[in-house]
């Protein structure tokens, strides 16, 4: 989902500290940072999105240009913030619970569509697949795929050139057709 055409107007009033423009900002792109975070393996994902949605408000000062211009400079963020988290646990690893055990325990209590949804991705494989990728397979991957970014935009967001993304995205879909074949050949 995008603002559109009132994208220009509402980076203005969210510059200018308007509450109900930041709103409408955040409600338009924190399902994408969420799916970003979620999909490439935040621990809170929610924790870090509110990181980034810290880091945005304190900058939006600083951006300039279209509404799709500001979803990369957004993801840019979200990507810095998912590479502290990363850092984070490096320094202080923990360890959690089994995430399959976690969605058994809380399949009791959710029966909301973000857990139906995620109970589907991982009937079909999708979310094992993903974890098959590479960190920047992965990250490459979600990119494209949840944010619809071009090349250019992920390569400034990851930092790497262009033809590293490329190859980059070339094996992640690869493997992801290749796992995903796999598990419909067992499932047969």
């Amino acid at each position: 989902m995008t603002i559109g055409p009132a994208f220009p107007s509402v980076l203005d009033a969210a510059q200018a500290g308007d509450r109900a423009a930041i709103e409408a900002i955040y409600r338009d792109v924190a399902p994408l940072v969420i799916g970003y975070l979620r999909a490439n393996g935040a621990r809170d994902p929610e924790d870090t999105a509110s990181e980034v949605f810290v880091s945005m408000v304190t900058a939006f000062d600083t951006f300039k240009g279209d509404e799709s211009h500001f979803r990369s400079w957004l993801l840019t963020i979200t990507h810095r913030r998912l590479v502290d988290d990363f850092r984070r646990r490096g320094r202080r690893p923990e360890d959690p619970m089994a995430s399959e055990d976690l969605g058994d325990q809380l399949a009791g209590f959710c029966g909301d569509g973000e857990s139906e949804a995620m109970a589907r991705l991982r009937s079909r494989g999708v979310l094992e697949s993903l974890d098959q990728l590479t960190e920047d397979q992965r990250s490459a991957f979600m990119l494209r795929v949840l944010a619809d970014l071009p090349v250019a935009d992920i390569a400034a967001i990851m930092g790497k050139p262009e033809t590293a993304v490329k190859a980059l995205l070339r094996r992640a879909f690869a493997s992801m057709s290749r796992l995903l074949s796999q598990e419909e050949a067992s499932d047969g």
